[in-house]
């Protein structure tokens, strides 16, 4: 791309973004509200919810990420930004594990090879403990090479604790040495050191946790628009997305999809392994494809192949949408299952879509990137139904609708 349209993109890009985080946040939080709680209520699926509720132990620390992963040197360039106190970088990325023990050396998890099952994991400095509230931070600042900690619904799926074992693709075992609640790990399933990290195949830069200085009045838009200059010129998608303390239930990136780990316990798990073809293209186990996906006809949308659990709550949207008189709101109709785990996936490098559970509308007027243009109605009947729309992120898919809603919380 000329340096003279990527600086035009750019520039658009930055008054998208604040215009969107000052005012496209309205329809963004219905859907995450209204999907979170109604879901969950409507659809009887067969996922549990995870054990505690994601906002109310969610650190008090600011959030900064980009699509696709940081830049090299973006993370240390912005601390020149003189609102930030402090600042801690993590990576994450997809692990494949290739079986676990728990702490009697019992075999739990053993795909048949070449399956593995996927860990949304993620590398962290040791600094990030500050960023955590005092009771917890001894657990992740001892944290030693070849140690992990677990989240709480990542231990209830892997049925581990405390002296269980991890074995991952690489060679390379973890030895977990506690749990945490979802909303301490930022809704990653397994948390380790930088260097662990790298052994275990999680490398890419994703996110940072940082600090406003004491006494700085400052927004969301306002530190993305600050970030944006940071950002190369090469970089395939020029917005930075920010979060304030209480505006994301997980400090993670893509926090806007929901974490594997909750869409594992929605929509089920399945083992794969990456394609050899490349491109992010995932072999999944035919079992859990026979098990968990099918091929339906629905209202409006007619013939998609999507999750079961998925395609249950499209049903009850559809005939939502039809019932108001706006079944025209859908043009054109998408994948549902797309087998991938991209780690340059604007998306993030696990989604819904992995689980049969996202789905694209209206592609013909909603190109990656551009402007979006979906009917209100259709955006608000699919985030009932727990589908948020891509189209409010700072860099917009408002095509792509996912599954993102939170599961409420049982006793």
């Amino acid at each position: 791309m000329e340096d003279r349209v990527r600086s035009s993109l750019i520039r658009a890009a930055t008054v998208f973004v604040v215009v969107l985080l000052a005012g496209g946040t309205a329809v963004y939080a219905v859907g995450r509200v209204s999907g979170g709680g109604g879901t969950a209520g409507r659809s009887g699926g067969s996922g549990s919810a995870p054990p505690s509720s994601p906002a109310a132990t969610t650190p008090a620390a600011w959030l900064a990420w980009i699509p696709g992963g940081l830049p090299t040197g973006f993370a240390s360039a912005i601390t020149a930004v003189p609102a930030i106190a402090d600042a801690t970088t993590a990576t994450a990325d997809i692990a494949w594990m290739t079986h676990s023990v728990d702490a009697e050396g019992k075999v739990i998890d053993e795909p048949a090879p070449p399956y593995m099952v996927p860990i949304d994991a993620t590398g962290v400095e040791p600094t990030f403990a500050s960023f955590l509230p005092s009771p917890d931070r001894r657990l992740v600042a001892t944290l030693q090479p070849g140690e992990g900690i677990l989240s709480e619904s990542a231990a209830k799926l892997r049925h581990l604790r405390h002296g269980g074992t991890l074995a991952f693709q690489t060679g390379a075992e973890v030895s977990i040495v506690g749990t945490l609640p979802d909303a301490l790990l930022g809704g990653y399933e397994l948390l380790v050191d930088r260097t662990t990290a790298e052994d275990i195949g999680v490398t890419h830069e994703r996110y940072i946790l940082f600090h406003v200085r004491p006494n700085v009045h400052i927004t969301s838009a306002q530190l993305s628009a600050k970030f944006l200059p940071y950002v190369p010129l090469d970089a395939p998608y020029p917005v930075v997305e920010v979060r304030a303390p209480g505006e994301t239930p997980f400090l993670r990136a893509n926090d806007r999809e929901l974490p594997p780990a909750l869409l594992k316990m929605r929509f089920g798990e399945f083992t794969a392994y990456p394609d050899p073809s490349g491109n992010g293209a995932l072999q999944i186990d035919p079992a859990w494809v026979q098990a968990h996906v099918a091929s339906q006809s629905l209202p409006v949308l007619g013939t998609v192949v999507c999750n079961t659990e998925a395609l249950d709550l499209l049903r009850h949207a559809m005939q939502q949408l039809a019932a108001a008189g706006h079944q025209n709101d859908v043009a054109g109709v998408g994948t549902c299952f797309e087998a991938k785990a991209d780690p340059t996936d604007p998306e993030g490098p696990l989604t819904a879509a992995a689980f049969g559970a996202a789905i694209e509308l209206n592609r013909g007027s909603n190109d990656p990137g551009s402007r979006p243009s979906q009917p209100h109605s259709l955006v608000s009947v699919m985030a009932r139904w727990g589908f948020g729309w891509a189209g409010t992120d700072a860099y917009p898919q408002g095509a792509l609708f996912r599954y993102d809603a939170v599961p409420a919380p049982r006793d």
